[in-house]
């Protein structure tokens, strides 16, 4: 009975992913207006993506702390209202500068979704079977957003209609479901920690791997593994284009066919993880096909090798990945479980801020040096999971030893 009371509430929390995939990559989507709308360079439009991954850092603590004193619901508002301010701020904003401020809102609404979506996820279905297979379901949901929006963006560009409508669509249909979670029943949150009798007799667990290598690796692979497919999202189309592969407005759909694969790769990796693979090896399988497409795809550029590229970078960089590396951090240093997932996704954050930047200084030389930069944190990402599986086999040894 308690799941049918919360399943269109899930239904509305998981509503606000599909535009939190459109945030992603709709700026990147429209550089050419955005250029033209604020007067700005290439590298001044990137900066402002660049804020998006500041507004994020900066949000971190704050979002989790609100969430737990203030409640899941207020959390989620602040969420919406902070998008609504995002996709508006960029139509509005006469410069970048003005746009840089506002596109902050876009990170800190990205924190502070995700600190009220699985708090109440787990609070509605403490069953972790249950609320562990609707996690899946946020990947999915930012995917169908990334589908979506090339092609409302190639249909603009085809009609020769103005480019800022899908940023007042997401504004009006996030409106719209604020209203309703407004109004939305929202279970009893569980954050009150129990008194110390619990405390005191619950066995502390010991971490099982040495921060200053397990842990240093798993981070380098959480700002890689991120900085592969956002970088891919953000560049594939303008690539495409300069290789005289297709036009601007069909360039557009390469990156809904890394959202299909991404799509499918989410339910892929969680059934073949749940069958007990060896999660290092497997994520260094995903890096090196990743690589490899990346590879193929700037020594002979052509139609069918971006397309390989873009389907490969969605189901073994953008499938799940990201979140496999996350439980092995967890499992390799479970005494400090909290500030471990803090650490991680503050590598990922950084990633989000710096990549963005970075890329759109090497691509006023040329967007191949763009890709190449991808393939150099490939290979340093390649080397950190080695590193990993190394040390993760010899943890194996040593348990089964023991």
């Amino acid at each position: 009975m308690k799941k049918e009371n919360y399943r269109l509430l899930i239904s509305s929390l998981y509503f606000n992913y599909i535009f939190q995939g459109m945030a992603a990559i709709i700026l990147s989507q429209n550089m050419a207006n955005l250029k033209i709308h604020w007067q700005a360079s290439t590298a001044q439009v990137t900066l402002v993506m660049s804020a998006i991954g500041l507004g994020r850092i900066l949000s971190l603590y704050f979002s989790g702390y609100i969430s737990d004193k203030f409640g899941r619901k207020k959390t989620v508002l602040i969420a919406i209202a902070s998008y609504m301010i995002f996709f508006c701020g960029m139509l509005l904003s006469p410069n970048y500068k003005l746009a840089f401020f506002l596109a902050m809102f876009g990170g800190v609404s990205n924190a502070f979704l995700d600190t009220s979506t699985y708090p109440t996820l787990v609070e509605a279905y403490p069953d972790e079977r249950v609320n562990s297979s609707l996690s899946v379901l946020n990947k999915a949901f930012i995917s169908l957003g990334q589908f979506l929006l090339p092609f409302i963006t190639r249909y603009l560009l085809q009609h020769d209609l103005f480019f800022g409508w899908p940023f007042i669509l997401c504004a009006l249909c996030l409106f719209a479901n604020m209203f309703y979670l407004l109004f939305a029943r929202f279970p009893k949150s569980a954050t009150l920690i129990k008194k110390d009798t619990d405390i005191t007799t619950a066995p502390t667990p010991k971490n099982r791997g040495k921060f200053k290598i397990d842990g240093i690796a798993l981070l380098i692979f959480s700002f890689v593994s991120v900085s592969l497919f956002n970088i891919f999202i953000l560049w594939i189309p303008q690539y495409a284009e300069s290789m005289q592969i297709v036009s601007h407005e069909n360039s557009l759909i390469f990156v809904s066919l890394y959202s299909t694969g991404s799509f499918i790769s989410v339910f892929f990796t969680s059934g073949i993880v749940k069958k007990g693979i060896n999660i290092p090896k497997f994520i260094s399988f995903c890096l090196l096909i990743s690589g490899i497409s990346l590879l193929l795809m700037l020594i002979y550029p052509s139609f069918a090798t971006v397309i390989a590229a873009a389907i490969c970078i969605g189901i073994f960089a953008a499938g799940g990945i990201w979140q496999l590396g996350l439980a092995l951090m967890l499992e390799l240093f479970p005494k400090k479980k909290g500030k471990c997932t803090s650490y991680y996704s503050l590598a990922t954050s950084v990633s989000i801020m710096v990549t963005p930047y970075i890329t759109g200084i090497l691509s006023e030389q040329g967007i191949a040096y763009v890709f190449w930069f991808v393939i150099l944190l490939n290979v340093i990402g390649l080397i950190a999971s080695l590193v990993i599986v190394h040390r993760y086999n010899k943890l194996v040894k040593r348990l089964v030893l023991s």
